[in-house]
C-alpha cells in the first residue's frame, strides 16, 4: 500500500477513479485484511467509472454486477468504460475491471433523467429505536474496513424483526457533497456487505452463533444487482435489510432492501454467491 493511500482516510478518496484517457479510469485497491479486494469496492469504482462518462444530468437507476476472480490487494485496478446508449431518457454502460491483464469483474448499468410520474414506495418503520439505545450506550462495530470509513450497529439475532436476514444500521463517517453520484457510490460500496451472511441465517452448522457458522463454511460473491429507487443520503442513517431467499447447489441467495429512518425505501439488492462448507 503507497504512503498517499495509507494516510488518507477519506472513502470519497478511497472510491475515485483517476481518469486515464477516453472511457478508461484507474481505482486503487486496499488491503483490509481479507486476503483479497472487497467486492463493494470494484462495485463502487465501477459505478463511480461509469458516472463520469455521463453528462451530470441522469442518475443510475439500476445496476447488474458479475465477480469474475480475485481481485489482488497490492495492484491497482483499471476499469474501461463501454457508452452503449445515449438516448432522450436513459443512458446504459457496461464496465470491465482488469487487473494484471485479465477481467475480474463486469458492470452493466443504466442511468435515467429525472421525470414526474406516479409514485409509490414500500413502507416499513426499521428498528430506530434500538440504534438511539445502541448509541446512547456508544455501541458501534468496529471491524476492518467499517471501521475507517463507516458507522456501523449490527441488530442482535435477537432483537431482528426477521429470523432469517441480517439487519443492521449504517452511515459514513465523514459528511458528503449534495450530488447523487457520491451517494449511489458509497451505498454501492457497503451494499455487498451483508447479503451472502444473511444466507448462513438458516443452516445451524452445529453451531449457534452466526460468527462461528461463517467459520464452517466459503462466501464468495458471484454476482450482485441493485436498484435506486429514490434521493437518499448515505451520511445519514440507513437500515439494511437480507433475507436468505434459496441455498443449495453450493449457492445462496439473497435479497436486500435499505431503509431512511422514518422507512422510506430507497435501494433493494439481489445477491448470489458461493457457499460451500469447510472441507
Amino acid at each position: 500500500m503507497s504512503s498517499d493511500q495509507s494516510s488518507d482516510t477519506s472513502l470519497l478518496h478511497f472510491l475515485n477513479c483517476e481518469a486515464l484517457d477516453l472511457n478508461l479510469f484507474r481505482g486503487q485497491s486496499r488491503d483490509f485484511k481479507t486476503g483479497q479486494v472487497y467486492g463493494g469496492q470494484v462495485l463502487g469504482q465501477a459505478i463511480k467509472a461509469a458516472y463520469q462518462t455521463t453528462d451530470g444530468t441522469r442518475g443510475i437507476h439500476s445496476a447488474h454486477a458479475y465477480f469474475l476472480l480475485r481481485g489482488d490487494v497490492d495492484a491497482p485496478i483499471i476499469y474501461e468504460v463501454d457508452r452503449s446508449l445515449d438516448g432522450g431518457s436513459f443512458s446504459s454502460r457496461r464496465v470491465v475491471a482488469i487487473q494484471h491483464g485479465r477481467q475480474i469483474f463486469h458492470l452493466s448499468a443504466s442511468f435515467q433523467k429525472h421525470e414526474e410520474g406516479l409514485e409509490y414506495s414500500e413502507k416499513w418503520q426499521p428498528p430506530f429505536e434500538l440504534l438511539q439505545q445502541a448509541l446512547d450506550k456508544g455501541i458501534t462495530e468496529e471491524t476492518n474496513f467499517q471501521s475507517e470509513y463507516l458507522d456501523v450497529w449490527y441488530v442482535p439475532h435477537e432483537q431482528a424483526t426477521r429470523r432469517d436476514s441480517t439487519q443492521y444500521w449504517f452511515k459514513t463517517k465523514e459528511a458528503l457533497p449534495d450530488d447523487l453520484a457520491t451517494h449511489h457510490t458509497v451505498l454501492a460500496y457497503i451494499s455487498d456487505m451483508g447479503p451472502l451472511e444473511a444466507t448462513v441465517e438458516p443452516h445451524s452448522l452445529n453451531a449457534p452463533k452466526l460468527e462461528d457458522r461463517h467459520k464452517k463454511v466459503m462466501l464468495a460473491t458471484i454476482d450482485h444487482a441493485i436498484w435506486f429507487h429514490r434521493p437518499f443520503r448515505a451520511d445519514d442513517w440507513l437500515f439494511y435489510e437480507c433475507r436468505a431467499q434459496s441455498t443449495g447447489n453450493g449457492r445462496g441467495l439473497a435479497y436486500g432492501r435499505i431503509y431512511t429512518k422514518d422507512g422510506t425505501l430507497v435501494a433493494s439488492t439481489s445477491q448470489e454467491g458461493l457457499l460451500r462448507i469447510r472441507r
